[in-house]
């Protein structure tokens, strides 16, 4: 990721999303701050220092797949984040695309027309997609 680098995203109700998508902060996953949740919910994002250790745990299961390979869903959307900073946004790609069936998006959605066109495409294509998408 030495190349292109984004702003990180902007937690703020204000930027103009539909009133039936909400983002809320989860202060801790024990049952009492979970149970401040609003629900229903339809992902969580988690937010955490890439530390020596998780780098680790990261490389050697990249490590096990290469080697074993991985099956997965087709079902599930899944891109690899090639730009700097973009984490954010990687993580609610992935939690918008994998509940499409539950959200809505406006008729011109530049989102969903992203979705549309790179569902087909492999996580490598994705970012791809991503990175020379103008609108993004």
């Amino acid at each position: 990721m030495d190349g292109q680098r984004w702003l990180p995203l902007e937690a703020n109700p204000d930027l103009g999303l539909r009133p039936s998508w909400q983002f809320g902060d989860v202060y801790g996953l024990d049952p009492e701050l979970l149970g401040m949740v609003p629900r229903p919910v339809c992902a969580v994002l988690l937010l955490f220092p890439v530390t020596e250790k998780y780098e680790s745990f990261r490389l050697e299961e990249e490590a096990k797949i290469k080697a074993e390979g991985q099956e997965v869903s087709p079902d599930v959307y899944f891109m690899k984040q090639t730009i700097g900073n973009a984490c954010g946004t990687i993580g609610l790609i992935h939690a918008v695309a994998n509940n499409q069936d539950s959200l809505e998006f406006e008729a011109d959605s530049p989102l969903k027309k992203f979705l549309l066109g790179s569902s087909k495409l492999t996580p490598a294509e994705k970012a791809a997609f991503l990175e020379k998408d103008e609108v993004y």
